[in-house]
């Protein structure tokens, strides 16, 4: 017996919540270490990174990279080493704490914000939920000449998942002005605002196989 073909493309889309963020700090120290030991290089890195952990102990800090500032070589007399660390941040109901208490900091400045998301689920739902539209499309559409979906000769998934841009914390006003405050609060918390969301889409592509009722 001989079937028809019918390819149906159908999409279904969600929104997510991040579930983490990696936050970007950068901290001048006129002492120059590498690996784990620049994380204990500096007096002000070891007070910072002792409140954060009181905050939220689950955060992992990172260095990403150390440089020297000087006209005398890489390790000169007169050499300031300056560290980007990384935190990871998970619970992101504490993330505002956490940036307040970085912009406490004489020598350590907020660059950036990355989002992390976990986009396993919610692209499988996302998947099933456009089969379902593709198959009852397909029904409906044969329904009305009469002919019936028996089977399924192919049927490929792709996916959307926008990839967000880093936020710039220099070009916050709220971490400027806590910056220059000299009165800023000991554990300020600037906000729980700093939360994202991405929308990602999922597209199936089915060819059903058809034939006429009966």
């Amino acid at each position: 017996m001989e079937y028809g073909v019918l390819k149906v493309q159908e999409t279904a889309e969600t929104e997510i919540d991040a579930s983490r963020a990696f936050v970007l700090i950068r901290v001048t120290s006129e002492k120059v270490a590498f690996g784990n030991a620049a994380l204990s290089a500096s007096a002000e890195i070891k007070m910072v990174i002792e409140k954060i952990k009181r905050v939220d102990d689950s955060v992992e800090v990172d260095t990403e990279s150390v440089s020297t500032e000087s006209g005398a070589g890489l390790l000169g007399k007169n050499s300031t080493a300056v560290y980007t660390i990384k935190l990871t941040v998970s619970d992101l109901e504490k993330l505002g704490k956490i940036l307040g208490i970085c912009s406490q900091g004489k020598n350590i400045t907020v660059r950036s914000i990355r989002w992390g998301y976990d986009e396993d689920e919610p692209k499988l739902e996302l998947i099933k939920q456009a089969m379902k539209k593709a198959k009852h499309k397909a029904e409906e559409m044969m329904g009305v000449i009469d002919y019936e979906v028996v089977g399924i000769r192919s049927v490929s998934d792709s996916y959307q998942m926008p990839q967000h841009r880093e936020m710039m914390m220099d070009a916050m006003p709220v971490m400027a002005s806590m910056k220059r405050s000299k009165s800023a609060a000991p554990n300020a918390d600037i906000g729980t605002e700093f939360k994202n969301k991405k929308k990602i889409s999922a597209m199936c592509s089915v060819e059903f196989l058809v034939n006429q009722k009966g």
